[in-house]
């Protein structure tokens, strides 16, 4: 493992009253700051003061889907009591509140690659098209013509669509949430092309891989499966595979997964097709008990990396045990011997265990072209107890060089 940090040349700059553990001080929305360890160029993106957002903080709705529209204009961030709401990226204004669109259930938008004049969403039986310029959203495909007691289709939060959005693997349940079955949707043709009735345990989400080869179902406790989009030829991943995890290409354009291996204590990544691992970076759990990971591998357009973000209970002071990754964004090369390359600290801290805030868990995300991420924080701050702001981090030019 090779470790670098993006290194910028700029001051470090404060604004506001309250500090993030690294002393920094938050600061206001829109204005430009640099990470005080690493050099990164960050921008606050929102400000509930000025938003009026519901509850007390928000950030990108999870680690796994790309928040930014593909030509960057514009973002989508979730609320941590449930809502959604439309950003201006350039001004950080906010500009639409998305929050009635779904009906009460979680509205997982997903933007489209090429076309920033609308997103993907869920809404009871339906997946849903919302044309932004229009303020409307219109059915694509209503799922009870496959399924007749279908309510409410979902990918559990945590899922994506193909990079090109065709393929989508969902989860239909009925009025009761009972599962009825997970399925594969083809939207060019607009029919279901696989389906799945038999489990092997509770699931906790599905995706579909970038190039839309295979479907993945990750369940609650046993390791999750990798098939074609009919269901066929199941691929079982290791049995560490039951932590947090992303779809991701390598440099190739190899589909794999990138997991937390929770048996060997490696960042790994696993081959969809084979289910061969490939161990990437040691988890330091001997010097820090205390450190948790999540993962997005949304940027397709630059194939070879995931984004690690890593969060922790309280924030070490000198004397004690900590890591080179707690706290931290930092991109991980998908080959042997990985080059890491370290953003910026996140100032996020979930409070002693049971940790106190989930939102604090920085599940950044990264962009298509791997050129900005995203994630909440908390700054430090762990009154309210789920405070929590968006900030925008930008990878300088040539980060991977």
């Amino acid at each position: 493992m090779r470790v670098c940090a993006v290194a910028l040349c700029g001051l470090v700059l404060g604004f506001g009253c309250k500090k993030s553990g690294t002393g920094q001080e938050l600061p206001s929305r829109g204005q430009v700051f640099t990470d005080s360890a690493y050099g990164s160029v960050m921008v606050r993106i929102s400000d509930k003061d000025t938003d009026g957002y519901e509850g007390n903080g928000i950030q990108n709705e999870y680690a796994r889907a790309d928040a930014w529209s593909s030509d960057g204009s514009r973002i989508v961030l979730r609320s941590n009591d449930g809502g959604f709401y439309l950003y201006d990226a350039v001004n950080y204004s906010m500009t639409r509140d998305l929050s009635a669109l779904s009906g009460g259930q979680e509205l997982e938008p997903r933007w489209p690659a090429g076309d920033a004049s609308g997103f993907w969403y869920l809404a009871g039986p339906c997946l849903m098209w919302y044309d932004i310029d229009r303020t409307a959203g219109d059915t694509v495909h209503d799922f009870r013509a496959e399924f007749a007691s279908c309510n409410v289709v979902t990918t559990g939060v945590e899922g994506d669509a193909s990079g090109d959005g065709r393929y989508w693997c969902l989860m239909i349940r009925d009025a009761d949430w009972n599962l009825v079955a997970c399925c594969v949707y083809d939207r060019e043709q607009d029919s279901v092309v696989g389906s799945r009735t038999d489990f092997h345990d509770e699931i906790d989400y599905v995706t579909m891989d970038a190039s839309g080869t295979h479907c993945v179902i990750g369940y609650d406790t046993s390791p999750m499966r990798s098939y074609y989009r009919d269901f066929s030829h199941e691929v079982t991943l290791p049995d560490g595979a039951v932590g947090h995890s992303d779809i991701a290409l390598t440099e190739d354009s190899t589909d794999v997964i990138v997991i937390q291996n929770t048996a060997t204590d490696w960042i790994s990544m696993v081959d969809l097709e084979t289910g061969a691992e490939t161990n990437l970076v040691s988890i330091p759990f001997d010097v820090n008990t205390d450190i948790g990971l999540h993962f997005s591998g949304n940027c397709y357009g630059k194939p070879g990396w995931v984004l690690v973000s890593t969060y922790g209970a309280v924030n070490p002071e000198p004397g004690q045990s900590h890591s080179w990754m707690d706290n931290l964004l930092f991109m991980v090369e998908l080959k042997p011997d990985p080059r890491v390359v370290k953003l910026c600290e996140t100032g996020c801290y979930t409070g002693q265990n049971p940790r106190s805030n989930y939102f604090a868990e920085a599940f950044a995300s990264i962009n298509l072209s791997g050129t900005k991420a995203v994630f909440g924080s908390n700054w430090g701050v762990l009154d309210p107890e789920d405070f929590t702001e968006a900030f925008e981090v930008r990878l300088a030019a040539g980060w991977d060089q």
